[in-house]
């Protein structure tokens, strides 16, 4: 079992808040998890005390009021000002709004939603038994109501996501998502994954639910899809075609550009001798203050190692003694101060030195700044054979 040996302390390093992990890749400077006792930032604006009380009373965790905050908040400033632009009379004021509509919600809030949604799905946020239909109607509102605004399907995240993604684990052609066999630092290749998930998904979506899941799940899939393209056909003929393209179409095309550059940069770098471990087909970001904007979501390791941890206790956990033994053991790779967008530009320009001195030295094998950038490259290999890549 590794151990793990802590660095000569230096006084302006020092933390007696944040837990340590270990150090940068030549040892001169120690990193302490800052992000245990970060300040949450998936809210747009601040509410009053009692606003924030009374949620955690109805949250399954008082953390999840940060969620529900965040779906009041889409509900409010995008779902509304969205449905308002059908009854705006089409010409160039119809498009100056829908384009300012697009702008001030893609850039405010579809990366908070999309993450809420995302932990949403594994674990619901409002406090519900079975008898509490109430309650069980409202933790579908994000995924029916507020998703489609955002450009995702109705219904349709739990199946790609948590019914495909998370029971496959990137594995190439049972996981639709999967990086394994692309060249995971080509922006061709990336452009061709994209497109296939674009053009693609609600085919090859619902015939992965009738392989996997059966008739009744691929049925409700593909209704899904249906349904959300008939509503932007109908309400661009018969309604309004400006209000019908910002809100649907062209939602749908950023969001799907979002989703698959996230989920390709998360899966960038995948050990060829392992690739189905999941310690070796994700990485972590910590410190980046992206991840309070997205429910710590740079601990994607632990995510995928189990589905149904709270995000509240990513940060904690990981800096355990036990959970960095088994990722030392496991030769995970961590990056301090960047998340995974920054991960994907960063190889899509050919920035791994960059990447390199992020890296994180927390008890795994010893590896200097040229040796962790030929073990990156190695780790972007297409993936091409494996003994049950096809099963």
């Amino acid at each position: 079992m590794p151990t793990i040996s802590p660095p000569a302390y230096h006084p302006s390093t020092q933390n007696d808040d944040a837990p340590y992990i270990g150090t940068n890749h030549d040892g001169s400077k120690s990193i302490f998890n800052l992000d245990v006792h970060a300040e949450r930032n998936e809210c747009v604006f601040r509410y009053p005390k009692f606003v924030v009380q009374f949620l955690q009373s109805k949250t399954n965790r008082k953390e999840d009021a940060w969620v529900a905050l965040c779906f009041l908040e889409c509900l409010v400033f995008v779902v509304a000002p969205g449905a308002m632009l059908f009854f705006v009379d089409e010409g160039k004021m119809s498009t100056a709004c829908g384009f300012a509509w697009f702008v001030f919600s893609r850039a405010l809030f579809l990366q908070r939603f999309m993450l809420a949604l995302h932990y949403h799905t594994h674990v619901n946020a409002i406090r519900a038994k079975k008898n509490e239909y109430f309650k069980r109607c409202l933790n579908v509102i994000p995924t029916l109501l507020i998703a489609p605004f955002f450009g995702v399907p109705p219904g349709i995240y739990w199946y790609h996501h948590n019914a495909m993604h998370h029971v496959h684990g990137n594995a190439a052609y049972v996981d639709l998502s999967s990086t394994e066999r692309s060249r995971r630092d080509s922006a061709f290749d990336f452009f061709k994954y994209w497109m296939r998930f674009l053009f693609m998904a609600p085919i090859e979506l619902s015939m992965n639910m009738w392989r996997h899941r059966g008739v009744v799940d691929a049925l409700r899939c593909y209704s899904c899809v249906l349904a959300y393209f008939f509503a932007w056909w109908y309400l661009n003929v018969n309604v309004n075609a400006s209000a019908a393209n910002w809100t649907i179409a062209y939602s749908h095309v950023v969001a799907s550009l979002g989703l698959m550059f996230g989920n390709w940069s998360q899966h960038i770098f995948v050990c060829p001798e392992d690739p189905r471990n999941d310690y070796k087909s994700a990485y972590t970001c910590i410190n980046s203050f992206e991840n309070q904007k997205t429910f710590d979501d740079g601990y994607h390791v632990q995510h995928h190692v189990d589905s149904r941890m709270h995000w509240s206790t990513f940060a904690k956990n990981f800096s355990t003694k036990e959970t960095l033994e088994k990722h030392a053991k496991e030769d995970a790779l961590v990056f301090e101060g960047v998340h995974f967008f920054d991960v994907g530009i960063c190889v899509m320009f050919g920035k791994l030195d960059y990447l390199a001195e992020r890296y994180v030295c927390y008890g795994q094998k010893k590896r200097t700044k040229e040796e962790i950038v030929k073990e990156l490259k190695r780790r972007l290999e297409p993936i091409l054979e494996y003994d049950d890549i096809k099963q």
